[in-house]
């Protein structure tokens, strides 16, 4: 009795549902991709609608602003209360007094024929050392100016938009300008570019980072941070020439590790550019809330089904095992082998890259230096002058000891953005040697006259102060320089720039020397 039983139990014939199982969570799974990478697609469209719609609305507004400073100066600049100078000024000041804190500007002023701002309470004041203020009384055109410090502390910074007083016989009288706040643009940027969540740069006439919602230090060159992004379909280079050219674009771009589209525009009336930058972290997670639910709404169906179906075989097992204890009792010598086979795939992508750039100055590395440098020589003309200028930096450790090594890496930054103006003004390459000294090849120069008007501006520009974190950085180099020629070795004349540079180094720094044959010296002081 207990063997036939036995026989029965093994008799059971089972279905089991681990594979069914296995492929309703592959199906989930790859529906859950599926429904993934539909929002990486709908995340980059995303970031193109974000970054225009950024961009369109910053540039708007700022350019509203602007455009109404100069209305209204234009429209005061139309009355002879201010453009007749048998006016008191101070009559003028007062009256521009009452009207500034109306239309929110920090102030509205006049300036005569003498280039002196007057205001109510405090002696006249000289502007002609303002270089927009030259200019305004040199063409008699409007000027709207990068942000700069003003004021009585010297400190707040402002944008000035100014335009001149003609008398009836179209005499410069004098002009009259606003200051726009500083905090005004910020919060424009942080308003307008904040609401898709991108991050909003306004950049000046020179390159230089003016304001930036994405933390970007004030000052520095936009295009030291361009060119520590790996940029597609364009180059740091060709976007430069497109910001000077005044020409909108986009371009696509890795930044710290993040996919970012950036959109780029000229604000009218000014020098200025705008670039908003869409973050691709930022435009997923904004729909990935909708990509959960969906892909949630999947696994539960995929479930329900799952759990409808076993109900559906556990109905039709039952059917199925009374025809198998029906055929066991006619075949009893038929018998069942399954053989499980499983396969595991497995691919392994790697991705490297290398670094042809200083990451701090921005110049290249001295490796590419050599060998750059030596295929400009090759291709010279032998009628023009060329030279090669060996610079080193005179106080770094004084900086790195009074202002820290952040002080002395903003000084680096300054150096390299000076010298990356004169390669580019004159075909030529610029590297950094080592430390605190940096090789460049100027081409492409008329005669050695022209060398030394180069040389002078060059060094002049190298002794300057830069303004960080409300400190002065004082910055001085010496320069050794020697002349050229197709058939020159790169490596001898690297050896006679570093003997004229050490020439200066001997006799009071701060200036340049150029080599000359038989270890003598051009005196160019």
């Amino acid at each position: 009795m207990n063997k036939k039983n036995e026989k029965n139990e093994e008799s059971g014939w089972h279905i089991s549902l681990s594979p069914i199982l296995r492929y309703s969570v592959v199906f989930c799974l790859l529906t859950v991709a599926a429904i993934l990478l539909g929002g990486v697609f709908l995340s980059v469209n995303q970031m193109k609608s974000d970054a225009k719609a950024s961009v369109v609305t910053v540039h708007a507004q700022i350019s509203q602003r602007v455009e109404e400073s100069i209305k209204l100066l234009e429209s005061l600049a139309g009355l002879r209360e201010f453009y007749d100078p048998a006016v008191e000024p101070i009559e003028k000041v007062r009256k521009l007094d009452q009207m500034s804190p109306y239309f929110g500007y920090l102030m509205i002023c006049y300036v005569d024929s003498d280039i002196t701002v007057y205001s109510d309470g405090s002696e006249p004041a000289s502007l002609a050392s303002r270089e927009y203020m030259q200019q305004l009384f040199a063409t008699g055109q409007r000027q709207v100016t990068d942000s700069f410090a003003a004021g009585a502390d010297g400190v707040t910074l402002n944008y000035t938009v100014a335009v001149p007083l003609f008398d009836q016989e179209d005499n410069i009288t004098g002009c009259l300008f606003c200051a726009i706040s500083f905090d005004e643009t910020v919060k424009i940027l942080e308003k307008s570019a904040g609401v898709n969540g991108c991050e909003a740069t306004l950049i000046g006439s020179q390159g230089q980072i003016m304001s930036s919602t994405a933390g970007l230090s004030y000052g520095n060159p936009v295009m030291t941070e361009l060119r520590k992004a790996r940029l597609f379909g364009t180059t740091a280079d060709k976007l430069e020439e497109r910001l000077l050219a005044a020409v909108p674009g986009s371009y696509w771009s890795i930044q710290d590790g993040s996919l970012c589209y950036t959109v780029y525009q000229r604000v009218e009336n000014t020098q200025w550019d705008i670039m908003c930058t869409v973050n691709f972290a930022t435009a997923f997670s904004g729909i990935l809330p909708s990509l959960l639910f969906v892909a949630s709404m999947t696994v539960l169906l995929c479930m329900g089904l799952l759990f409808t179906l076993r109900r559906y075989i556990a109905g039709q097992m039952k059917v199925v095992d009374v025809l198998v204890h029906s055929v066991e009792e006619l075949e009893k010598k038929i018998y069942q082998n399954e053989r499980p086979e499983d396969v595991d795939f497995k691919e392994i992508i790697r991705l490297t890259s290398t670094g042809l750039s200083d990451s701090l100055t921005g110049v290249v590395t001295r490796s590419v230096f050599f060998n750059q440098a030596s295929a400009h020589l090759k291709k010279t003309d032998p009628e023009l002058v060329s030279a090669l200028c060996f610079v080193d930096m005179d106080n770094l450790k004084y900086i790195n000891d009074t202002y820290g090594h952040s002080g002395g890496d903003i000084a680096l930054k300054s150096i390299g953005y000076i010298l990356r103006e004169y390669e580019k003004k004159y075909n030529g390459v610029v590297g950094r040697y080592g430390g605190d000294e940096f090789v460049m090849l100027l081409t492409d120069l008329d005669d050695e006259g022209e060398l030394c008007s180069v040389l002078d501006e060059l060094v002049l520009r190298l002794h300057s102060e830069i303004g960080s974190a409300g400190q002065h950085i004082p910055v001085q180099c010496s320069v050794g320089v020697t002349v050229c020629y197709p058939d020159s070795e790169l490596e001898q004349k690297i050896n006679e720039a570093d003997e004229a540079l050490y020439f200066v180094k001997q006799n009071g720094k701060g200036y340049y020397k150029i080599y000359q044959s038989g270890g003598l010296y051009e005196e160019t002081e």
